[in-house]
C-alpha cells in the first residue's frame, strides 16, 4: 500500500501553491499533523482549513482524520527498520533469497538511472571537480553513505572533508567555504536536522549545494543548487543503499576519467610513502 510520501510525490506537479506549503509540511514537520487539528495545522502552515481538507482529499483520503492516523502509524508504530524487514519477507521468501534479494538491489539501481538526467550527473561531477573544498555531511543511517563518499573523492581529488559532530567545530569548516566550495549532504527518511542546516549555511555562504535525497520535498531540496533524488518504493534507507553507493561510486568514477593526470599524481604519491610502518 502506498504511503503518504509516495501519494505526495507521485502528485508534486498537480499541486498548487498552498497544496505544496502542506506538502512540505508533511516532510519536514509530520508531528504537526500527528498532534494538532486541521485548523491548528492550517494556522501554523498559513493556509485554511478548507485548504487542508483538500489536500487531504487529492491524495485520496477521506478527511483529515484518515491522513492524521496514517501520519501517527508511521511516526508513532512503524520505523524504518520495520519497513525493511517486512520488505524482505517479500523480497526473499524464495529458495533463492540471496539472489533474489541481489536482484531486487540491482532493480533499485536501474529505476534510479531513469530518474537521473545526464545533465544533472555531469553538473555534479563539474562542481565537484572544480570545488576548492568538499564537506560531506551525514548522520544515523546516511553516515555510512557519507563517509564513503568522503574517503573515496578525498583518495582521488583531495580537499574534501567529512563533517564529524563529535569532533569537529562545524563554525570553523563553514567560515572556510568559498563561492568555490562545494557542499554534499546525504539526507534521507526521518531529515536529520544537522544536515539540512548546515545545508542551509552553506549556501548564505555562497557554496554549491547538492543534495542527495529520497525525495523532491525532502527538506534539504529548499538549499540546494542541485538535487540527486533516489526515489525507491520502500521508505527505509537501508533498501535505497546499494542504489545511494552506485550513484556515489559512479560520480568517483567519472571524475578519476576527467582528471586523469591529476589522479595519476597524487596516485603517485600515495605509493611513495612506505606502508611498511602500517599494514603488514
Amino acid at each position: 500500500m502506498e504511503n503518504i510520501y509516495q501519494k505526495v510525490y507521485e502528485q508534486k506537479n498537480t499541486f498548487t501553491n498552498s497544496l505544496q506549503k502542506i506538502a512540505s509540511y508533511i516532510l519536514e514537520n509530520p508531528r504537526l499533523f500527528a498532534v494538532s487539528s486541521a485548523t491548528e495545522a492550517g494556522k501554523q502552515i498559513g493556509v485554511s482549513e478548507t485548504t487542508i481538507i483538500r489536500f487531504c482529499k487529492q491524495l485520496g483520503y477521506k478527511g483529515y482524520k484518515e491522513l492524521q492516523e496514517e501520519v501517527q502509524n508511521i511516526l508513532l508504530q512503524r520505523s524504518s527498520l520495520s519497513d525493511y524487514v517486512e520488505d524482505k519477507k517479500v523480497d526473499g521468501g524464495t529458495e533463492n533469497s540471496i539472489k533474489q534479494l541481489m536482484a531486487s538491489d540491482a532493480g533499485n539501481i536501474q529505476k534510479m538511472m531513469q530518474q537521473l538526467s545526464e545533465e544533472s550527473l555531469s553538473t555534479a561531477v563539474t562542481k565537484l571537480t572544480n570545488a576548492d573544498r568538499v564537506i560531506v555531511a551525514g548522520v544515523r543511517s546516511s553516515h555510512a553513505l557519507a563517509s564513503w563518499f568522503s574517503y573515496s573523492l578525498d583518495l582521488i581529488h583531495g580537499n574534501t572533508r567529512m563533517y564529524n559532530p563529535g569532533t569537529d567545530d562545524i563554525l570553523l569548516r563553514l567560515s572556510e567555504l568559498t563561492e568555490k566550495s562545494v557542499f554534499v549532504g546525504f539526507s534521507f527518511h526521518r531529515y536529520a536536522v544537522d544536515t539540512i542546516n548546515i545545508a542551509k549555511h552553506a549556501k548564505d555562504k555562497g557554496a554549491f549545494v547538492i543534495g542527495i535525497t529520497d525525495s523532491s520535498f525532502s527538506p534539504i531540496t529548499a538549499y540546494c543548487d542541485l538535487v540527486l533524488n533516489v526515489q525507491l518504493s520502500g521508505k527505509s534507507t537501508l533498501d535505497a543503499a546499494p542504489a545511494v553507493m552506485s550513484l556515489s561510486n559512479s560520480i568517483i568514477a567519472s571524475i578519476s576519467l576527467e582528471n586523469n593526470e591529476k589522479v595519476k599524481q597524487r596516485v603517485e604519491l600515495f605509493d611513495s610513502i612506505s606502508g611498511k610502518d602500517f599494514f603488514d
